[in-house]
């Protein structure tokens, strides 16, 4: 029944009201004639019913000549005004015109990510390949649109995506890379950690460290200045070589006997809010209704609504949680510990490292479980370091008149 008056509030509907005695053979002759009757309520002598605007105009003369329509109601009736209305029709429909435009279109341009100088660069490239703006969504192909900057310019990262009547650029810039060292080019090896020498493998270059030295970060293990045999002049030159020391790596790691997780009560509340642009217009519902909760939210689109305006719907759902305490037992607090050492060992060292020897202790009180390590490995610790010749300075020396 809900449906039906919902239908008859769009299509429109008349109010009849008649004071005649014979209200019953009113209402019969309307029946033969297929003219649905509904609302039927007396009134003092008479009734007063509904019948459709429909039926209405159909019938008309029929009614009028038995009874008196009193309020004519509905969406229908209202918007049949309007069109006599040519100052106001046309107004609106160029409203609806103008905001479907504006909609429509992208309307500025945001790089975000880059200086200014590349900014521009990338919106003369947008502008090479006619895309100027305002121009409109349906032109815009965010995934081409990545690729054409992506191979235009020497960018780690693009990111391009359509918001509201903004088109957003995000890049990310490479990190400049190490110079590489050519292999003619003079160079020395140093010390890219403190260790004790293990091992001195000198392709070329001059050795300054043997075996069983201490040496610290930055120190000078291979230099890249030699004698030349024929003179006692020395030169510089390329160094290589590996040089392999043993490194001590400390760990001291603790971790909770008895842990506060969040659980799930399985009990939740629902949130609705109008979303007009950037800003969220609640409808129904309570924020924060519990005092720890999870809340995640969605956005619901209104079918034809959204696609010409920013207007949407957020339904957020607040999920109620509670703190419990899980009690840790010993071995899985050790093996978590070992794991999480080993992964920053791993972190900290080079791919060809290799662990001669591990210390590990674990002790526990009243609240943690402790691991205090000493990790000794082997590894590679030279890196190479381009040197320069030292320019010394001429002097002319004046001469005295």
């Amino acid at each position: 029944m809900l449906i039906f008056k919902l239908m008859y509030l769009i299509r429109g509907y008349v109010v009849i009201r008649t004071d005649d005695k014979n209200a019953e053979k009113v209402l019969n002759i309307l029946r033969r004639r297929n003219i649905a009757v509904w609302d039927v309520e007396k009134k003092g002598k008479g009734i007063k019913f509904k019948i459709s605007y429909e039926d209405y105009i159909k019938n008309s003369n029929l009614i009028n000549e038995i009874v008196n329509p009193v309020i004519k109601r509905g969406a229908m009736l209202k918007l049949n005004k309007v069109k006599f209305r040519k100052g106001f029709s046309i107004g609106l429909l160029i409203l609806i015109i103008s905001l479907y435009l504006l909609t429509s279109m992208i309307w500025d341009v945001e790089v975000v990510g880059t200086n200014q100088t590349n900014t521009n660069e990338i919106l003369g490239l947008l502008e090479e390949n006619k895309i100027k703006i305002p121009v409109s969504i349906s032109r815009i192909e965010t995934k081409q649109l990545e690729t054409l900057i992506y191979n235009n310019f020497e960018y780690k990262f693009v990111d391009v995506f359509v918001e509201g009547s903004k088109l957003i650029i995000f890049v990310r810039e490479r990190e400049p890379e190490p110079a590489e060292i050519k292999s003619n080019e003079p160079s020395s090896i140093i010390s890219v950690k403190n260790a004790i020498i293990n091992k001195v493998i000198a392709k070329s270059g001059q050795p300054v460290v043997k075996e069983g030295d201490v040496v610290y970060e930055g120190q000078t293990l291979i230099m890249g200045i030699v004698k030349n045999k024929n003179s006692d002049e020395f030169m510089m030159v390329p160094s290589d070589g590996i040089i392999y020391g043993k490194t001590y790596y400390n760990f001291e790691m603790k971790e909770e006997k008895i842990r506060s997780v969040n659980m799930s009560t399985n009990k939740s509340k629902t949130v609705y809010y109008l979303k007009l642009n950037e800003n969220s217009i609640k409808i129904i519902g309570d924020k924060d209704p519990y005092e720890r909760y999870d809340y995640r939210e969605s956005v619901i689109k209104v079918p034809f609504v959204s696609n010409i305006t920013d207007i949407s719907f957020l339904k957020g759902v607040y999920y109620e949680e509670e703190i419990k305490k899980i009690e840790i037992d010993k071995q899985t607090a050790q093996n978590k510990m070992k794991v999480a050492m080993y992964d920053e060992l791993l972190e900290r060292c080079d791919d060809d490292s290799r662990i001669l020897k591990s210390n590990i202790n674990f002790s526990e009180d009243g609240e943690f479980y402790y691991l205090i390590a000493q990790i000794e490995v082997i590894e590679d610790i030279g890196e190479k370091i381009r040197i320069f010749p030292i320019e010394e300075e001429q002097t002319d020396e004046t001469k005295e008149d």
